[in-house]
């Protein structure tokens, strides 16, 4: 089944703090929105093979290993193939009626769009920065982003939007994500 949000939920009213406009976040937003790796988003777009990944899902690479491990929580992912699988998918990854909420557990739960879950993210990512469908929280000292991503176009009775993805991300992982694509191929070492 679709699942719904307000246009304007009250999580979008509260200013993120001046304390984490800095230079992390301008990186963060010039790879995620201006030089996304996601074909066609953006005129700045770059693809995987222009950052060295030429076989970037395949041995020894393993790209979505490399970006899973880099996260707080190996269980980062939820996944549905459609918007009918997404109120499946949110109740399981917890972000459903209060979302945001807990904050200290990394999870992103998206419609798999791309038909590659990482590059589903990179997408919804790059729509929540643009479309400002977010917040940062100081999650016990950790910069927390929370983003959302929704297609407008599809609406319900009461007017409200669909949601195509819910993030609970740390700055770090953000980070790390853009040096291990930037860095370009390297072997995947599970350690």
């Amino acid at each position: 089944m679709k699942y719904y949000t307000s246009k304007n939920p009250e999580w979008l009213n509260i200013l993120a703090p001046e304390e984490f406009n800095d230079e992390e976040l301008f990186r963060i937003v010039i790879f995620y929105v201006f030089h996304s790796p996601c074909e066609g988003l953006s005129a700045m777009g770059k693809t995987l093979s222009s950052y060295g990944w030429n076989t970037p899902w395949s041995k020894p690479f393993y790209l979505n290993k490399q970006l899973k491990a880099s996260a707080s929580n190996f269980e980062i992912l939820f996944s549905a193939n459609n918007y009918d699988a997404m109120s499946e998918a949110l109740e399981k990854a917890e972000m459903t009626d209060d979302f945001p909420s807990n904050l200290e557990r990394e999870r992103i739960c998206f419609y798999n769009n791309q038909k590659n879950q990482f590059m589903s993210v990179f997408y919804h990512i790059r729509n929540a920065f643009a479309h400002g469908r977010l917040n940062i929280f100081d999650v016990n000292g950790d910069c927390t982003f929370v983003l959302e991503d929704v297609n407008s176009r599809m609406k319900n009775s009461n007017g409200d939007i669909a949601v195509s993805a819910r993030m609970i991300l740390k700055k770090q992982t953000l980070l790390s994500w853009i040096d291990i694509i930037e860095n370009g191929e390297t072997a995947y070492n599970k350690q």
